[in-house]
């Protein structure tokens, strides 16, 4: 890595701390990117499929992942992915007393009840598991993100791109994130690029996607180093930020699903000033 993915990197330790768990989860996931459906069932993930999931979400203000369950899921090819995951994330020691072999089994009888709270964020349900396993919810969340997120990637990529540029919410339309980075170039319409399931979405950039207000007297765009690659956006109003990435000007691609670890420097330049970033919420003053 060179040049300005240096210069926004920040932290290189906890870069490579962030890249490591990275490519950890991504051998973890290896059982579910080896099957075409990345773990949904053969007869609910089609491209038609998926586009009435998508008309329905449009609809009722959803993202897609709100409208699954675990019917949805080949839950045999997801209990073959936890084995892989829970050894990957203990071979990390991030809870070194997480015992594996107990995590699995935990984790695969309480599959059922476990895929709509991944699918929908929960996270007091990991909370409340971390007490009955025994594991930290760190882990458990770990794990459970990394479970389902290749099934989420699934139907991102074979999203219709309509669908995407009509969504005028801030949280992604796929899996409900919030996003934290967008991407523009000289061609085309903003987007917002989920870390998560790597949905691009268009966005209003007159609008602060936290709190909604319009025009530019509250907006400010901060350019960060030399050839106008990263910005941050700014918000006078509430106080939230968004890192923007222009594709354009990089002299090599960044890495896919790590643009936000990429881009640590602006975290710090955006906290400096005392903004917090648009997926998180904002002390209350003492």
């Amino acid at each position: 890595m060179s040049g300005p993915l240096v210069e926004a990197s920040g932290n290189t330790a906890e870069l490579q701390q962030k890249i490591q768990l990275y490519e950890a989860m991504k051998r973890g996931q290896e059982p579910l990117w080896n099957e075409p459906l990345r773990g949904l069932q053969g007869d609910s993930a089609p491209d038609a499929s998926i586009k009435e999931r998508q008309k329905e979400g449009f609809t009722r203000n959803l993202p897609v992942s709100h409208l699954l369950d675990a019917t949805d899921y080949d839950l045999q090819s997801l209990r073959k992915a936890l084995i892989t995951l829970v050894f990957e994330v203990h071979d990390l020691e991030i809870d070194p007393d997480a015992e594996p072999v107990s995590l699995v089994n935990g984790l695969s009888e309480a599959l059922d009840d476990l895929i709509v709270p991944i699918l929908r964020a929960e996270h007091g349900y990991f909370e409340e598991l971390s007490g009955r396993l025994g594991v930290s919810s760190v882990v458990l969340s770990m794990v459970a993100g990394a479970l389902l997120q290749p099934s989420l990637m699934y139907i991102a990529s074979h999203s219709d791109r309509t669908y995407l540029d009509a969504w005028d919410r801030t949280m992604c339309p796929i899996c409900g994130r919030i996003p934290s980075v967008a991407v523009k170039s000289e061609s085309e319409v903003w987007r917002f690029k989920c870390q998560y399931c790597l949905a691009e979405y268009r966005m209003d950039i007159f609008r602060c996607p936290r709190c909604g207000t319009e025009g530019t007297n509250s907006k400010e765009f901060l350019l960060v180093g030399e050839g106008k690659i990263f910005e941050i956006a700014l918000c006078n109003e509430c106080s939230h930020y968004y890192k923007i990435l222009n594709k354009d000007r990089l002299d090599e691609p960044m890495p896919e699903g790590l643009e936000d670890a990429h881009t640590a420097a602006l975290d710090e330049v955006a906290h400096g000033k005392g903004f917090v970033r648009l997926d998180e919420v904002k002390p209350e003053s003492s």
